[in-house]
């Protein structure tokens, strides 16, 4: 394809079809690759998920939520998983003399 002849706004408008085209195709390659491997998996036994580790529909190595092991005594919607930084709920009940066993879930 000879792109001397075209002027600047031809380019442009050229630049822009294409870039909508790449976006169709690779979506198209996505679902063709996509069945292929559905149709692998399958045809052994699996699904892609098991295969690539996301069983549980997560991202293989995602880190799973973490159940909350404390709960604000004065509101127990507000509640803590023991890991990272304290609430400020939680310096307020230590302040005023409590352990953490004693908010424990």
């Amino acid at each position: 394809m000879d792109l001397s002849n075209l002027d600047y706004q031809q380019l442009v408008e050229l630049r822009a079809q294409v870039d909508v085209e790449l976006v169709r195709r690779k979506e198209q390659e996505k679902a063709r690759i996509l069945s292929q491997l559905q149709s692998a998996a399958a045809a052994s036994g699996f699904t892609v998920a098991e295969l690539l580790g996301e069983v549980s529909g997560g991202k293989k190595g995602a880190k799973k939520p973490v159940k909350a092991q404390y709960a604000n005594p004065a509101d127990p919607s507000q509640t803590w998983t023991g890991r990272g930084r304290k609430p400020q709920w939680v310096h307020d009940v230590l302040a005023n003399g409590a352990t953490l066993d004693s908010i424990r879930i």
